[in-house]
């Protein structure tokens, strides 16, 4: 069922669901009825992860209440770096630690998790221990799923920022041009450039942003790459195999995961290829693999059968005490297995 939705900002009707619509008045409702709100995402943390949190932010503080961004991470990206500083010095948004908030938690006290409903990636694990959660991610549910009192999972949907820019409309909220500019950096990654899982509602949601005078000088600059870590990736896209329709590529160096997703989106760009493999350490203990394909090819289930998990054209997984060779030579199988 349709309901239109009429905007008088709007020069096109933008049509939402009735779940949706009951997504966004229930999430405002216990937003609502919270002494205060708790925001936090995944582990190694992406602009997509900041960018839900901050449209949350925004939502949250529009409603009249204090709001806590919770990141644990030591390390982050060059690009995350840059939006926390920019935040910190611009709108006095800060950053929390799970131990500098944990004497506010209260039964009162609702914690929203945005960009993963698995809680092995939550920032920080007792976070989980906050009676009231609300889930709100574009994964497939994993089997280490949130428990929570209200989950809004759009598995269709590009990114978790398109899901709350549903809300942020609905709810008629409004966000500063240089959060505009974090969400829609976020959503161009999370679809290689609007590429991958994009739909019609994808571009409605991005051409929102624009509403709010999105910067795209500073957007490029959120989008701009390490040349460093540039170099190391191309070790990785120069190690690839072509098997058939597929690129794999496999490295004993370890990379932070987001290496990994890098390189296999660049794969995917080379002619005749489907789907697109890379596996390389995480660390000392860990292998993992970043998945990749146009469409054609399910990678979700592919990962799924090495117990990890994500869409069919983006996912991955995590391996514990292998080694690089088993596993590529495992993935070799199971693909000619599909065929």
């Amino acid at each position: 069922m349709y309901v239109v939705i009429y905007r008088l900002c709007d020069s096109n009707l933008v049509q939402y669901t009735q779940g949706e619509i009951m997504n966004a008045l229930e999430i405002k409702n216990k937003i609502s009825e919270s002494n205060e709100v708790i925001l936090t995402s995944h582990i190694d943390m992406d602009l997509d992860a900041l960018g839900s949190i901050l449209g949350l932010y925004y939502i949250c503080t529009n409603l009249g209440k204090k709001t806590y961004i919770v990141i644990d991470d030591k390390e982050h990206t060059i690009e995350i770096k840059r939006a926390l500083n920019n935040l910190k010095k611009e709108f006095n948004i800060t950053t929390n630690s799970y131990k500098s908030i944990e004497k506010i938690i209260s039964d009162k006290s609702l914690l929203i998790i945005t960009d993963t409903n698995n809680e092995k990636r939550v920032q920080n694990k007792n976070l989980l221990n906050i009676k009231n959660k609300i889930v709100i991610d574009h994964h497939i549910i994993s089997e280490n799923k949130i428990n929570s009192k209200y989950e809004y999972i759009d598995e269709n949907a590009s990114s978790a920022i398109e899901m709350i820019l549903y809300l942020i409309d609905e709810l008629n909220i409004y966000i500063p041009t240089y959060i505009a500019t974090i969400m829609l950096a976020g959503m161009y990654i999370d679809t290689n450039g609007f590429l991958i899982k994009t739909t019609e509602k994808t571009h409605k949601s991005a051409a929102l942003l624009y509403k709010f005078n999105v910067d795209t000088i500073e957007t490029e600059q959120l989008l701009k790459q390490n040349f460093n870590e540039y170099k190391r990736r191309q070790k990785l896209v120069l190690k690839t195999e072509f098997i058939n329709n597929y690129a794999i590529s496999y490295d004993e160096n370890i990379y932070i995961p987001i290496e990994l997703a890098k390189a296999s989106d660049v794969l995917l760009t080379f002619n005749d290829i489907e789907a697109s493999f890379v596996i390389a350490k995480i660390d000392k203990n860990t292998i993992g693999i970043s998945a990749r394909s146009i469409g054609n090819i399910d990678v979700e289930k592919i990962m799924k059968h090495f117990n990890g998990g994500g869409h069919r054209t983006i996912a991955a997984t995590q391996i514990k005490d292998t080694d690089i060779e088993k596993v590529k030579n495992d993935l070799i199988y199971y693909l000619g297995g599909l065929e």
